[in-house]
Order: C-alpha cells, then structure tokens, then sequence
C-alpha cells in the first residue's frame, strides 16, 4: 500500500488540451482516493477507445488514472467423485460427490448419447443426510447443433448430489461423469439501452441493425426475445457465434437465448446475423443488453473541479504506473465522484488536432499526359485533413487502383494523399425496362442503362412482388454484338419462406452503358420484378490542405501513371482516425482528348494501302518467275 500511495502522488507538469474537443468536470470534495463511474456519454465521446482520455487536476496539471476494466475470476473447477448410476423402474439414478472444500453452483454432465430430451431433478445436501430440490422440473438435451447439459443452482458447500431422469417417454441415457463448478463472482452489470434500428431479411438470414446509443461500451451480455414456442437458430454477432433455441417437451421448457459478449464494442451499432436456414424468419420481439460498469479511479492530493478530456483522434494511449496495480485499487476503499455532464471543450481548436505537422518543402509534378482535371471544392477554409469520395466519371476514367490519382495544389504543387477502397460501397437505383425476345417467349428479359462507361459495378440487388418462384437470373452485357454473361445467381421463394430480394455478384468493370437481364420461367407464369439496384464500391481520399489558401485540383486519367508512395503512409492510422472534412468535385476539363477504342471490323486507311502494296509486289515476283508461254507458229 506505501508502494500504492507514492504512485499516487507522483507530479505532472502542466498539459495543453486544445486537440481535446470534449470534457466531463469531477467535482472532487476531499482528497483520497477517488472513484468516478465512466457513463455512456463520456464513453462515446472518447475518438481512440478510451486511449484518449486525460485527467487534469485543478491546477491544470495531467495525472495519472487506472480504468478498473471488467473482470470475471475464474471459477473453482473439480470433478465429481463416486458417480454412480441405476435404472429403478422408468426412472435413471444417479449420485456423486464433491471434495466439500468449496461452494458451488453449477453441474455439467458428460452425456454419451447424442440426440436426448430428459426431464431433470437435482438434489443436494451438505452432510450427506438431509437433502435439498436443487432444480426440478428442467431438461437436460442435446439436438443437432446445441445442447442443454448443465443445471445451476443456489451457492452453498454442498457434498453430495442425487440426479434423477425420467425415461417414461425415451431410452435411457449414459453419464459418464459431470464437472461441479463454482465460487465465481459475476462482474457488476448495468442494463443498456438497444433498439432494432433496422431488420433486413435475406436469403437464409435475418440481419439485424441494433443501436446502442454510444460507442466504446464495454458489452456484457445479448438476450434475444422471441414469442415463438420451439425453434433453433445459430447466431452469428461479429466474429462470435453461438445457438439460440427453445424447446417445449411435457408442458417443461427449457431455452438459451443468452449470449456472452464480455468485449469493448467501438461503434454505436451492432450487427446480428440470424441464420434460418429453409425454416421461416424468426419473430423477433427485441433484444436486451446489459454492459459491465467501468470505474475510473484517480488520487485526489487536492478538493476542487477536476476535468477529463476525451475526444482527441490523435492521441495515444497513456502508460501509467498505476495502472498496473488495479488489483490493489480493486480492493481499496475510494470515495464515489459524481461526475458532471460531458460538455464541449472551449479551448478546443481543430488545428491542434491534425495528424502531422507542417510540412517542409513543396513538391511538383510535371502535368502532361493527364486526361482529365476536376476543381476540388472544400467546404472550410481551414487547414483540416479533407476526404474526397470519387464520383462516377473519375472512378471511370482513373486506373483501376487509382493509380493516376494526383491532388494537385496552384502551380503544380502535389498534395499527399492516402487512397480508402474496399470498406464500403454505396447503391444507385436503375430503371428496367421489358427487353422481350421473340424466338424465346419462356424467356423473361430486362434491359437498362448504366449512368457513364467503364464504370465498376460490384453487384446488382432485384426485388419481385411474386411469391412463388425458383429462377436463375442471368446478368449480360452487349459486347462487340455479342452478349457476355457477368453474374448470375439461384432465387427461390415460397410463401413460407419469402425472399423479395436477390444479390447478384459482379465484381469489375464495365464496358459500356448497358446491361441485361433474363430468366427462363419454363411453364410458370413470367417472374415480376419490381426494382433494381447496382452496388458500386466506394474510393475515397484523404489529404491534408488549407481549404482556401489556394486552388485544389484533382487530375486522373494517365494509363502509364506510377502509384504514388508517400511517407504519410506511415501515419496513416492518424489520417484514418482524423475528423474528416468532405469536399465535392467540379465540373470535368478535358486535358487531352481521349482516343476512340478502334472497331474491330475496320482498320486504317494507311494499313489497307500496305496490304496492297504487299500484294501487288508479291503478284509481280510470282509474274517474274513464270515461264513464258510462246505463241504458236
């Protein structure tokens, strides 16, 4: 604890805040050891998942804090002792012991069988003499793809345990043995605030768009409510997956719509994937989150307004001595600070906050060959690191890759810039029009037209009124007079299970303005469909400019351009987490005309004229080495 105090009362020299955009005043009443509960509000407002936070006592001096993250101790693990097992009329038996050194609550069974449905009651005692209903009327199960097998039940020293099985509607089962675990202390849970913002069904799947209200929370657990009686679905949030099921057997019920989350989530949404495989989408009433508190514990040396900063993107993670001692802090008394509300930061300045200094030295480019030039439009006239979302025409006409992108300042001056694909896409509404073909009239087609050429189109997304189908839809594309298949995809619906939508993977780039679309519908009625979109990926750029100290171009266009390599790659972390200031695109200047591509059924004047030469001059040679045919006398 001497240790403890010293790390306490160590000094800091005074820190500027002006890159910190928010803060939250600790009105500190006595000097200790202090605990502050960090809320959802501060929370959100952190850019770095809780790297960014400072504490600044009323001297304006930086010191040092712990954040006391969650904790869930490890359980107490043993297995059961003299597992016994007898079969008594429709009944199975089973008994066996603990160590009686710990207090436990919970039983796991190692079932041999792999398909069972069991009625359950579990008795306890702590002498071996009088005994205790534990859990009754529960199930133990197991079905493809979850399982059931684990009882819970009040904490105490218990000793001896009796199972009993009803195998009045089943064979009987085989227990090779259970774990008995126990002495684990649940980390403090809050409920939390989620709402379904969205829910989109899809082939097999329902996707759920779930807002929490903030962001960086640390996420405990995720319970699903469903009204439905009986179902099993595999879940997928994130990376994690697990099942979520209920099942009703003899007027019993036994379910698990509870998933563990235990993670820092950095975005105000989460994503849920329902797998349905062919079953119906699942009736979905809500869902319910809890999250883990999160103390913030700091030594006050002095009463007075303390403040905490959060909300600078370029700050690193603080190292501090005393949070390696959070063991220690867990277990020392502290005093509960109130905090106040996060407020905005009135020293704050945005320049402060830019992820490199200014630069040395200009570099120019020599702009000849660049086909196309585009006035980049900022919308502050501040020094600020900007993004510029590429349109259509430039991301048609730049090199695939964007290799030719250049951002160019007045007097050829270039601007670094760090090049964002693959993240995102953006979708665009085309309209069908009916494209019959007389000698296939089984055929359904639709035509319609893409807004520019050359453009790069990641997928195409059909929605139909009808309900009972199963079509493959074929994407072409006209090329030289023939038709060039570039995707296509299965789509069955029934009534049981509707799928309205369709995706269709492209992936690449077109070569002209038009696309169709057909569908062999046999002998059913034609398949309807009611719209269309195309997905596009989305290119952006990130650069750091004055917006009005002069003019920014874009240029792109040069087939022969070099990627560019620039040193801001190394702090391209930074650019990323920068605040973004969007910027448009003017109107397109021609720099050099574009060649017409060539047709392919016709060439050069000047090539014909050789071709005719050659054969002329081979006519002759054949001419000359002839034998000559003299007349007859």
């Amino acid at each position: 604890m001497k240790h403890l105090l010293l790390l306490l009362a160590a000094t800091s020299a005074l820190a500027d805040h002006a890159a910190w955009k928010h803060l939250q005043k600790l009105p500190v009443t006595q000097t200790g050891l202090q605990r502050v509960e960090l809320d959802p509000a501060l929370l959100d407002a952190s850019a770095t998942a809780l790297g960014d936070l400072r504490l600044v006592n009323p001297a304006g001096e930086e010191r040092p804090f712990a954040i006391l993250t969650p904790q869930r101790p490890p359980q107490h693990v043993e297995q059961a002792a003299n597992f016994t097992q007898r079969l008594e009329g429709v009944v199975s038996r089973f008994e066996f012991q603990s160590a009686g050194r710990e207090a436990l609550n919970e039983v796991e069974f190692r079932v041999v069988e792999t398909d069972f449905i069991k009625p359950a009651t579990l008795e306890g005692s702590v002498d071996g003499t009088t005994w205790q209903t534990l859990a009754e009327n529960a199930l133990i199960c197991r079905r493809s793809g979850f399982e059931k097998v684990t009882l819970r039940f009040a904490e105490a020293r218990w000793t001896h345990f009796r199972l009993a099985l009803d195998d009045s509607r089943s064979r009987p089962v085989v227990i090779e043995g259970a774990t008995l675990r126990g002495g684990r202390d649940e980390a403090p849970e809050v409920p939390q605030t989620a709402t379904i913002l969205s829910r989109e069904e899809k082939i097999g799947a329902t996707h759920l768009r779930i807002g929490l209200g903030a962001a960086n929370l640390p996420l405990a657990t995720l319970r699903l409510k469903s009204s439905e009686g009986v179902f099993q679905r595999q879940i997928r949030i994130g990376s994690t997956s697990t099942w979520f099921f209920r099942l009703q057997h003899e007027g019993r019920s036994v379910e698990d719509l509870e998933h563990t989350l235990d993670q820092s989530h950095p975005s105000r949404e989460l994503g849920l994937v329902i797998e349905n495989g062919d079953n119906p989408p699942l009736k979905i009433d809500g869902v319910e989150i809890t999250r883990h508190m999160l103390p913030l514990v700091f030594q006050a040396d002095v009463a007075g307004e303390w403040q905490l900063f959060a909300g600078n993107s370029q700050a690193s993670a603080p190292s501090y001595d005393l949070a390696k001692m959070s063991d220690q802090l867990r277990r020392a008394s502290s005093v509960l600070v109130k905090a106040g509300a996060v407020e905005k930061n009135p020293a704050f300045r945005a320049d402060a906050a830019l992820p490199t200094p200014d630069a040395n030295g200009e570099v120019k480019l020599d702009l000849n060959g660049w086909s196309w030039r585009r006035a980049i439009l900022p919308s502050e006239n501040e020094k600020r690191v900007f993004r510029l979302d590429l349109d259509d025409h430039a991301f048609a006409h730049a090199a695939s890759g964007g290799g030719d992108l250049r951002i160019i300042a007045a007097e050829g001056v270039l601007i670094p810039h760090l090049l964002i694909e693959g993240r995102d896409t953006t979708r665009a509404a085309v309209e069908l029009t009916p494209f019959p073909d007389e000698k296939r009239p089984k055929t359904s087609r639709w035509r319609f037209t893409l807004p520019i050429e050359k453009l790069t189109v990641k997928a195409l997304h059909l929605r139909t009124s009808s309900s009972l189908f199963q079509r493959t839809i074929r994407v072409l594309e006209p090329v030289d007079g023939k038709m060039r298949s570039i995707g296509s995809a299965n789509w069955k619906s029934t009534p049981d299970s509707p799928q309205p939508e369709l995706r269709i993977d492209i992936g690449g780039r077109l070569q002209g303005t038009e696309l169709v679309l057909e569908t062999d519908n046999g002998d059913n009625p034609p398949l309807q469909l009611t719209s269309a979109e195309i997905e596009k990926p989305v290119m952006s750029l990130l650069f750091e400019a004055h917006g009005g100290a002069r003019p920014l171009h874009l240029f792109y266009g040069k087939a022969n351009a070099y990627a560019p390599d620039y040193d801001i790659r190394f702090v391209r972390d930074r650019f990323e987490k920068a605040t973004h200031i969007p910027v448009k695109l003017g109107d397109a200047e021609v720099l050099k005309p574009v060649k017409a591509r060539a047709s392919s059924t016709s060439g050069s004047p000047w090539l014909w004229a050789a071709l005719v030469l050659v054969v002329g001059g081979l006519l002759w040679v054949v001419a000359r080495l002839l034998p000559k045919v003299e007349s007859a006398s």
